[in-house]
């Protein structure tokens, strides 16, 4: 099993560690669970058609575009079994159950690994990984976990035609893009052959409610479901996702804090000297130790009663490597407040 973040411990701690939205879910979602526990003693929809139609009617796309499942991850699982790709490329460093999941499916798996000094993909160096290396099939997290680095639709739309040229699907993970208020790559889907995931739980901070989508043509949408379990969506997740994303005054509350809160922690990281911050368009930072091994902070940090996610399993990564998550204003003073801390006993 991969690694992840999370703190499963007995200690009373702030987990830095989880990229969820610390504003915890919405009052309204809470509300309508409450309702749809009323109806736990009927089986949900086999295939969520009336959840579809409502994401179909917010993303602008026909709900014959859209497959639902138990979270963003059984979608990973459910493509890498049925497209079974001979070559996979990974945009490194990333997340890393594609690539368990892929080889799962007996692809062989390649690495683009990305310039640590920004991570940021020179288009001219992908091109020739991907004719050296026979790829049939390219793996992008757009925006990128654990980096940060959102790619712009324009980026994205020459990537895709130099895809196209190679005849190269893209695999595209938007589970983030929640964060951002930026173009999500929905309007190539007719256009090329690309697959894009969604997650309804990070932004809107329901990961035990399990929910995440799917967008592509409709014939990659039809062998999917033909792959997937059936009543893959619980009934309480189905009968939420109008009160998730429709919900604007939360979505424009949690953009408020985020554009507060990145600024804030992002300026107090760059003035502890012995670490990097590197810049993020999302609700995490990575950042880069100079000297001492993360695992040692992780250390130091949990007797304060702080968990963060140590990066040396991301491939292009190392020991020296952490993840942090923005959270509320005072948990993030504290974390500031450990980590000064921290130089001045000089360790």
């Amino acid at each position: 099993m991969n690694k992840h973040g999370g703190y499963y411990g007995n200690k009373a701690v702030i987990d830095f560690s989880i990229n969820i939205n610390p504003l915890g879910p919405s009052e309204r979602v809470m509300e309508r669970l409450k309702y749809s526990l009323k109806n736990i003693d009927k089986y949900p929809e086999i295939d969520g058609e009336t959840a579809r139609k409502i994401i179909s009617r917010k993303v602008k796309i026909d709900d014959e575009n859209i497959i639902l499942a138990n979270g963003a991850i059984q979608l990973i699982y459910t493509f890498s079994r049925t497209m079974k790709f001979e070559n996979i490329s990974i945009i490194q460093p990333t997340f890393n159950e594609y690539e368990r999941a892929f080889k799962l499916s007996n692809s062989n798996i390649e690495y683009f690994k990305t310039d640590d000094d920004n991570f940021m993909i020179d288009l001219k160096r992908l091109k020739e990984h991907l004719n050296q290396k026979n790829i049939d099939c390219l793996v992008l997290c757009n925006p990128n976990n654990p980096t940060g680095i959102f790619y712009s639709s324009d980026f994205i739309k020459e990537l895709l035609d130099i895809l196209k040229e190679e005849n190269i699907f893209l695999f595209i993970d938007e589970s983030f893009i929640d964060f951002l208020e930026e173009k999500s790559a929905i309007e190539f889907i007719n256009k090329y052959h690309i697959f894009i995931l969604r997650s309804l739980t990070k932004f809107y901070a329901l990961p035990g409610l399990r929910l995440g989508y799917g967008l592509a043509k409709k014939e990659i949408i039809d062998n999917l479901k033909s792959n997937i379990e059936p009543w893959s969506v619980n009934s309480l997740a189905l009968d939420s996702v109008s009160s998730v994303i429709n919900d604007d005054l939360y979505f424009y509350r949690t953009l408020n804090w985020l554009y507060v809160e990145r600024d804030f922690l992002y300026k107090e990281l760059k003035k502890i000297p012995y670490l990097h911050v590197y810049k993020t368009e999302i609700n995490f930072f990575l950042c880069k130790l100079n000297q001492i091994k993360a695992y040692n902070l992780k250390s130091f940090l949990l007797e304060k009663g702080i968990y963060i996610r140590t990066c040396e399993d991301f491939i292009g990564l190392d020991d020296r490597y952490f993840r942090i998550a923005i959270k509320k204003q005072e948990e993030n003073i504290f974390l500031i407040e450990s980590l000064k801390s921290l130089d001045e006993v000089g360790e």
